[in-house]
């Protein structure tokens, strides 16, 4: 069995699972790992794909055609519980991501293979984006407080005042960066950090994580995945750790498209509700916590 799982999901855009796909192959260890994507938008010759990809990499390649469209993190789940109805346990680290992601660091696997999966249920990388060279992670370094929640509060009262919110955002963003350029937030070295809720486009769990109790919420279809992962993460007294040297490249080829539409609108309403309402815990990370 691979020692590392490598689960991404497509709609679509098999190109970017290629790129994804190779940039594995280039990594040291490869051969100790297990590709699986997952095709939310199978066509007749996804399969023939999948094997065409298989017989060309150096590592095993799988690839999974649910019936519908699971979006992504329903698309996780179903690989995840694929594997467990062919009788097999989660590898020791599964890495879940987009597809329109590379792996460029030759000792990525090797980093993450020295971790120990107890003390890092929850790996947030170092994602950096290939459009504007920020760096992505963390989602959220503390848990959104008063005015943020209020904010998100607001947004999710109609269409209308969102796409003000979203106009105004956009502007001052612009402004802001007129006026002072952004610095690019790349962090090198050994420096990491536990952080609330970590960027979906790449995210690691450990076999620990899944030993314990920990689930992906599929309760709604798309968005807040970090949320609702963080939120059970504190529930559960996992920490999530930012660990830098783990980077990966986002090349951000969203299939949901940049555009705010009313659809998008109230999955992403529908999310942030069902975020609002799991259960709050009030405890410390426990025994995982790093001393």
């Amino acid at each position: 069995m691979a020692e590392i799982t490598v689960i991404t999901v497509q709609f679509g855009n098999p190109e970017d699972t290629a790129v994804l796909a190779g940039s594995l192959a280039k990594l040291d260890g490869a051969e100790s790992i297990e590709l699986i994507v997952v095709d939310n938008a199978a066509r007749e010759d996804s399969q023939s794909r999948f094997e065409a990809l298989d017989h060309s990499m150096p590592y095993r390649v799988r690839g999974f055609s649910p019936a519908g469209n699971l979006y992504y993190w329903g698309g996780a789940s179903f690989a995840l519980e694929t594997i467990r109805a062919e009788g097999e346990s989660p590898a020791r680290w599964v890495i879940i991501c987009n597809n329109d992601i590379t792996i460029d660091e030759p000792g990525f696997l090797t980093s993450l293979m020295a971790l120990d999966p107890a003390r890092y249920p929850i790996v947030a990388p170092s994602i950096v984006s290939a459009a504007t060279g920020r760096e992505q992670n963390p989602l959220l370094e503390e848990p959104a407080g008063f005015f943020k929640r209020l904010k998100w509060r607001i947004y999710d009262t109609n269409f209308a005042i969102a796409t003000a919110m979203l106009g105004a955002h956009g502007f001052l963003t612009r402004l802001r960066d007129d006026r002072r350029p952004a610095q690019h937030e790349v962090y090198a070295g050994n420096f990491e950090k536990n952080v609330y809720a970590p960027h979906g486009a790449c995210v690691i769990l450990s076999s620990q994580f899944f030993a314990r109790g920990g689930v992906l919420d599929t309760t709604v279809p798309l968005y807040a995945e970090e949320l609702t992962l963080a939120s059970d993460a504190k529930k559960r007294g996992f920490p999530i750790t930012f660990i830098p040297r783990l980077r990966v490249t986002h090349f951000e080829h969203s299939t949901t498209g940049t555009e705010l539409t009313p659809e998008k609108y109230e999955m992403q309403r529908r999310a942030r509700r069902h975020y609002y309402s799991l259960p709050k815990s009030k405890t410390a990370a426990s025994h995982y916590e790093r001393r």
